[in-house]
């Protein structure tokens, strides 16, 4: 195989999305479906991807090597930290919908208030990712998800205030956990001729 610096990607700008459980997956790379919100400004980390498995190994009793390996756990999570405070970034790291919330005040005087209290509720939402290399465009689709971790908030004078989350993809009604759409440069390889 040849050698192809020009399929070298980097992940330079991109975005993050958070929609009702139930959006319309994207086909191409166009406008995101209305419902989905952008959370703004992620940290310079960018967002990571995670896969963590288990797998049993099958070794015979008349044998040192195993004769078949089966995958017993396969899950798929993203990471990132968000910068911006706003509604869309606390409700989703502090799992508080809009009716757990209250507001006095408008404008820059409104005062929006929240109590923290008992087993916080499940908060599945669908997730969408653009990873972009300049004229390139990965997107990613996660049509059943939810935060499952979440990081510190970090209060300092030297520091944005950021919520890290993380973002756990389960299988959705089709039974597909993650949606991945590639513009990057490369094609499908053609089909061996029948024979």
């Amino acid at each position: 195989m040849a050698l192809n610096a020009e399929l070298a990607r980097l992940g330079v700008t991109g975005a993050l999305y958070t929609g009702p459980v139930g959006t319309t997956a994207p086909k191409d790379l166009g406008a995101w479906a209305s419902d989905m919100v952008d959370l703004g400004y992620i940290s310079d980390d960018g967002i990571t991807e995670s896969r963590d498995g288990d797998t049993e190994t099958f070794t015979p009793w008349q044998s040192n090597a195993p004769i078949r390996v089966e995958t017993t756990k396969s899950v798929v999570t993203f990471a990132a930290t968000l910068w911006e405070s706003n509604f869309n970034t606390i409700s989703l790291y502090y799992r508080v919908g809009l009716g757990d919330m209250t507001q006095t005040g408008t404008g820059a005087d409104a005062v929006v208030s929240f109590a923290e209290k008992g087993k916080p509720k499940r908060d599945l939402r669908c997730f969408g990712i653009d990873v972009i290399d300049g004229t390139y465009h990965r997107r990613i689709f996660l049509p059943y998800a939810e935060v499952t971790e979440r990081g510190d908030v970090v209060y300092k004078s030297d520091t944005l205030i950021g919520y890290e989350v993380t973002i756990t993809a389960y299988p959705g009604s089709d039974g597909s956990s993650v949606l991945r759409l590639f513009k990057e440069g490369w094609t499908l390889p053609t089909p061996p001729a029948d024979g």
